[in-house]
């Protein structure tokens, strides 16, 4: 059994109804100085990208962004 998360997010409907979930696909590995964060050890890796998903509003592409971990860590 995986006991690992997935990091995803989700489109909800007006009417409650989950219509989108896209799941993370690339963890991210940060080694500063003094501390190891591999988003691995607690993170199951999903399997593919989601299109966009057709709401009211338009098309809604999903994604994680993990990149800012790099600006919150550069000076360490």
């Amino acid at each position: 059994m995986n006991t690992r998360l997935l990091n995803s997010d989700l489109i909800i409907n007006d009417k409650g109804n989950i219509v989108g979930r896209y799941s993370k696909i690339d963890l991210f590995y940060v080694q500063p100085a003094y501390l190891v964060i591999r988003e691995s050890d607690f993170t199951q890796l999903a399997s593919s990208i989601t299109n966009p998903i057709e709401t009211s509003a338009g098309r809604i592409p999903l994604g994680i962004v993990f990149y800012l971990i790099n600006i919150l860590f550069k000076d360490i």
